[in-house]
This record gives structure tokens, sequence and C-alpha cells, in this order.
């Protein structure tokens, strides 16, 4: 999955807020589907096209949901979700400068998840803190979390002398 050893993991989860406004919304198609509304399905097909939609439901968020930090031996790995499907590898000899930060996400980029255009770019899930990265090219990457400050330490320590 990831090839190095990691020193430090951090996942940011979605907000409550989210999550509960996903699953009403995947339950809004499922009920009428269990209760047969409007269709001439059998109750055993009906059952299973709603567990079916459930379990697609399930791993989407676990693929999309939240964000996940790995501080490795050589570079950042980050991953929307558990698993890492969405991601993006940043090596420390690509990182000038690390700061903490507390910025607005919908202002700045619309938004949480990864995000943005041009030389700033985010990878959130919720709040308005995060670590901003200025790589070697001048880009910025804002990378979301709940505990910036302790993040932006244990890239520093893992990093040591091989930050660009």
């Amino acid at each position: 999955m990831t090839e190095e050893n990691t020193a430090y993991r951090e996942r940011t989860p979605w907000p409550s807020w989210v999550a509960t406004i996903y699953w009403v919304a995947i339950m809004a198609v499922v009920a009428p589907l269990l209760v047969g509304y409007d269709t001439d399905l059998p109750a055993a097909t009906r059952g299973l096209l709603a567990l079916g939609l459930v379990g697609l439901a399930a791993g989407l968020s676990r693929v999309i949901g939240g964000l996940t930090v790995l501080v490795q031996e050589t570079r950042l790995y980050l991953f929307l979700g558990s698993y890492p499907i969405i991601k993006r590898v940043v090596p420390y000899a690509e990182i000038l400068r690390l700061r903490s930060t507390e910025y607005s996400p919908i202002g700045d980029f619309g938004g949480w998840g990864a995000r943005g255009v041009g030389r700033k770019k985010a990878w959130t899930a919720r709040g308005n803190r995060a670590v901003v990265l200025t790589l070697t090219d001048d880009r910025e990457l804002y990378v979301g979390s709940d505990h910036p400050q302790r993040l932006e330490e244990r890239i520093r320590t893992t990093a040591g002398d091989r930050l660009g």
C-alpha cells in the first residue's frame, strides 16, 4: 500500500453533520424501495437492491470520507478516506517551508476535499486548520488537520534535514 514505514498517522473524519446528511440522503433513496413505493418488484428483489445500495454507499464513504495523512520516512502520503485510491505523495525534498495556520475553506477553496487550482491547493476533510507546505516551485499545499501544530512537529521531526 504505502511501501514505507509510517512514523505518524492522522485521520480526520468527515464532520458529523456531513455524515448525517450523507446517510439521510441514502436512506431517502432506500426507504421507498424497501416499502415497495411505486414498484412491482418482489420484496426479496427490493431487499437485495436496498442492501446493495447501502453497501455501495458504505464503500463510497470509506473511499472519500475524511482525510488520512501518513508521515513516512521520505514523504507525506495523503489520501481521501481510509484507502489510498485518491491520493497525493509529497516528498520531503519538495517541501521548502511549513507552518500551521487557520484559513477559510469555503472562501479560499470553495469547500473541503481535494481542491484548488493554480499554485494553491488543499487536501482537507473538515474545520479551518491546516499545515501549509510551501513547495519548491512556490506552490502551496494546505493539509487539513484537527491538530496542525502536532502534525507540523511530526513532519519536521521525521523529515529532519531532508526538507528541501
